[in-house]
């Protein structure tokens, strides 16, 4: 065995272990997943912690990780998802391509609906799977290579392979029972850092306007839920507007537009997928915005985008 290299390498079957405790809540069941025995998963857990450096899981009841624990099962379970799709597409017994599509985590309930509702299959054969995450995760994820392609939000120029965009207008919201006093302080839902967030303090510090934050979540879906509550205000894009919003129509300032896209990790083969991404793109396309659309120009050079004629969507 090579020893010089024991905490360079992370044995994959150690991963596998870690994500099986954990989804199976104990030992004992991880032990029936893999086929082993409880000794043998305790002993892949103890090598685990000596190549990491520290402790996975706390002891006491129960199944609970450590915060260098919660690290490694992220990781885990993108290698572990990576591993497995490797051996379907190049194993020995090679099944139909998986394509994993990436969603933000601010997309609305019923738009996530009909989404999914009308690209889970597709027309080229490719297994469809959904992941909805941060947007910081998903482009980590374009570029690691384990999500194909994703819908995101403002996302950096070097993300993947651009593939159609669009500009959306933000928008206030707010709920019909909440009046907004000429002049007041203005109550506003928020989570820092937000693209929305960003620009709602900065027009509030140009226009000279008191505010004070009312309602903070990192989850999209609590923070329309304080709006409906009637707590505040909260810029975001008209598409995610949910019944109990209204667009404040007077008394703020206009929000620009900011773009949306959907990308695809380098590598993918475009034009085999151009009638499933249609389809996808018929589905993430806002009912009002200025559309950049599909062009295909397969195989792209490593690090360029596909190219994309500026024109007007075809819809109104």
């Amino acid at each position: 065995m090579h020893r010089r290299h024991a905490k360079r390498n992370v044995p994959i079957e150690l991963l596998r272990a870690l994500v099986a405790v954990v989804e199976g809540d104990g030992f004992t069941k991880a032990a029936d997943t893999l086929s082993l025995t409880q000794s043998a998963i305790s002993a892949q857990i103890r090598r685990l912690t000596q190549i990491v450096g520290g402790s996975v899981l706390d002891r006491g009841p129960g199944v609970r990780l450590t915060r260098r624990g919660l690290i490694v099962l992220n990781y885990a379970r993108r290698i572990l998802m990576m591993n497995d799709e490797l051996l379907m597409l190049a194993g020995p017994t090679q099944g139909p391509q998986q394509l994993v599509v990436g969603l933000p985590a601010w997309w609305e309930y019923q738009n996530l609906i009909d989404v999914v509702a009308r690209c889970s299959t597709s027309p080229t054969g490719e297994k469809i799977s959904f992941r909805s995450d941060q947007v910081g995760a998903l482009v980590r994820d374009i570029a690691a290579g384990s999500v194909d392609l994703a819908f995101l939000c403002s996302a950096p120029d070097s993300t993947g392979q651009r593939i159609t965009q669009w500009s959306e207008p933000l928008c206030w919201m707010k709920s019909p029972k909440l009046t907004l006093e000429p002049g007041g302080v203005i109550p506003l839902v928020s989570w820092p850092g937000t693209k929305p967030d960003r620009v709602a303090l900065e027009l509030f510090h140009e226009h000279g306007m008191k505010y004070a934050i009312v309602f903070s979540a990192p989850d999209p879906a609590l923070r329309r839920a304080a709006v409906v509550a009637g707590l505040g205000v909260l810029p975001c894009l008209q598409r995610v507007m949910t019944e109990g919003m209204e667009i404040v129509q007077d008394g703020l300032p206009p929000l620009p537009s900011i773009e949306t896209a959907l990308f695809a990790r380098e590598g993918l083969n475009l034009r085999r997928l151009a009638p499933f991404l249609r389809i996808l793109q018929e589905a993430l396309k806002p009912k009002q915005a200025i559309g950049l659309p599909l062009r295909f120009k397969q195989p792209a050079p490593h690090g360029a985008t596909v190219p994309i004629r500026n024109v007007r969507s075809g819809r109104p």
